[in-house]
């Protein structure tokens, strides 16, 4: 597998420690800003952990989530949120690299409570609480939690490693 591919998603087998993340954001998630209201999403929020390889003051607070993080296969991290969405909420459709047809963000479920809904390109990605997908973002997608809880997603951009590919479940073309 490489970055250029047509692939919707891949599904990844990593173990992810979701109860002492969601532990760690609920420590910080007082430091959450609203994620691109200008685009038309409704309750989207986010709280960075790593900028370009550099821990932000919310990273330096979860400690248990970084050690995770680091233990991924990446040479490189670009940016790493806490991506939530409040009850009621949603993403609204767009694409994020429409002149890139790539897969690309690395995107971990900490919670999916029921009514929740992800959508690329007109199907639904089986997402459940620790599943990690790789997504191609070139394709529109939407997002939706018609719960009363949060859902909690933890995304990561930056450089793979070449092993990182060793770890594949499943992919959608």
């Amino acid at each position: 597998m490489h970055r250029n591919s047509d692939a919707q998603w891949v599904k990844m087998n990593f173990d992810i420690p979701c109860y002492d993340i969601e532990q760690e954001y609920i420590s910080v998630k007082k430091e959450l800003v609203i994620n691109r209201p200008q685009d038309g999403h409704k309750d989207w929020f986010a709280a960075s952990l790593f900028i370009k390889d550099n821990i932000t003051e919310v990273g330096l607070k979860c400690t248990k989530t970084v050690e995770f993080i680091k233990s991924l296969p990446y040479d490189r991290l670009d940016d790493v949120r806490f991506l939530v969405i409040k009850p009621e909420g949603y993403i609204a459709e767009h694409s994020d690299v429409p002149e890139h047809n790539w897969l690309d963000t690395l995107n971990m479920s900490i919670s999916y409570p029921n009514g929740s809904k992800f959508i690329l390109n007109g199907e639904e990605v089986p997402y459940h609480k620790g599943a990690a997908f790789v997504l191609n973002v070139h394709y529109s997608h939407w997002v939706e939690n018609k719960s009363d809880e949060e859902r909690l997603h933890l995304i990561i951009h930056g450089k793979k490693k070449k092993e990182f590919w060793n770890d594949i479940i499943e992919i959608r073309m």
